[in-house]
């Protein structure tokens, strides 16, 4: 156990898309999750999940992160967006069941409205992916199109 509380406790979502299993560390700019990939989980095949969707591993833990900010404001979980992908950098086409993933993110530069995070996932054997996402949480008065 990590010490911290459930990744749903963080994450604006709900099951079965809440992909993360834990937080394992955190700090004022840096977040480490964890998540095995297991038959029957969303996105999984036979041949496990398509690489590309440790995308999302990233983006939820960027939403962990800042999730994990607010609660220590006593704020609940909002929601935010995905603006941007650079530099994604894909070892494998498949990651396979029972693979253990490590998800680490560090803040480049923003803050909770806007931001830019470098994000690594690796298995036990090494890099899966790497890439910068940019991410928005909008505040008041920042609604984002298609928001009501």
């Amino acid at each position: 156990m990590s010490g911290f509380a459930a990744v749903a406790t963080y994450v604006p979502h709900q099951a079965p898309m809440v992909l993360l299993d834990e937080v394992l560390q955190a700090s004022a700019n840096h977040m480490v999750c964890a998540y095995t990939v297991r038959h029957g989980a969303p996105f999984a095949t036979a041949n496990g999940i398509e690489a590309v969707v440790v995308l999302e591993y990233m983006a939820q833990t960027i939403a962990a992160f800042a999730g994990y900010e607010g609660a220590q404001l006593g704020l609940p979980p909002k929601l935010g967006y995905l603006l941007g992908c650079r530099a994604l950098k894909l070892t494998m086409d498949y990651v396979p069941i029972g693979a253990h993933l490590r998800i680490e993110i560090r803040r480049l530069w923003g803050d909770s409205a806007l931001g830019n995070f470098a994000c690594e996932v690796h298995d036990a054997n090494g890099l899966v992916a790497a890439a910068q996402l940019t991410v928005a949480q909008p505040g008041p008065g920042m609604a984002l199109p298609g928001d009501d």
